[in-house]
């Protein structure tokens, strides 16, 4: 295992991969954040320095999708629930209930927050777009202040 850490304007990141995908993007003061004394720091590792560019990319306001090379062990469960999170439009939101909705589990919404805050690739699956039943920002690993100021980005990207 590598990591790379990195400075965003929000903060403090470090990414994580194997030989030939990223397995995981955190702010160093997140919840979660695995321990990093398991993987070797690599500057030149194609897959972190395509994850720092990307982000790089994203905060500059030139990119609003990420191709990146994603490798995480996740239930079939789990994988619908960030799967629908990727279909969430740069500065559009969804609440837990809709994204449960969309998967079939009507009733599983505490399901649905649960696997949306084990998201190993924050920003680029982008969990920060899922809020509230009542449009209240809540459940933020990283904090709800980056929440905040990744959904306001996107929507005055947009033209809000």
């Amino acid at each position: 295992m590598y990591h790379l850490e990195f400075d965003t304007p929000l903060g403090h990141m470090v990414a994580m991969a194997n030989e030939a995908h990223l397995t995981g993007l955190y702010y160093k003061d997140q919840k979660n954040v695995p321990d990093l004394s398991h993987s070797v720091v690599n500057h030149k590792h194609p897959v972190l320095v395509q994850t720092q560019t990307q982000l790089e990319e994203y905060f500059a306001g030139a990119r609003q999708k990420f191709s990146l090379p994603l490798r995480v062990k996740t239930t079939e469960f789990q994988q619908q629930v960030l799967s629908t999170l990727t279909q969430i439009k740069p500065g559009d939101t969804l609440s837990y209930q809709c994204i449960a909705q969309r998967i079939g589990r009507p009733k599983s919404v505490r399901a649905v927050a649960n696997a949306v805050a084990r998201n190993p690739f924050i920003i680029v699956i982008p969990c920060h777009r899922v809020i509230g039943i009542k449009g209240e920002l809540k459940g933020f690993s990283a904090g709800v202040h980056r929440k905040r100021a990744l959904i306001n980005r996107e929507q005055k990207l947009r033209g809000e």
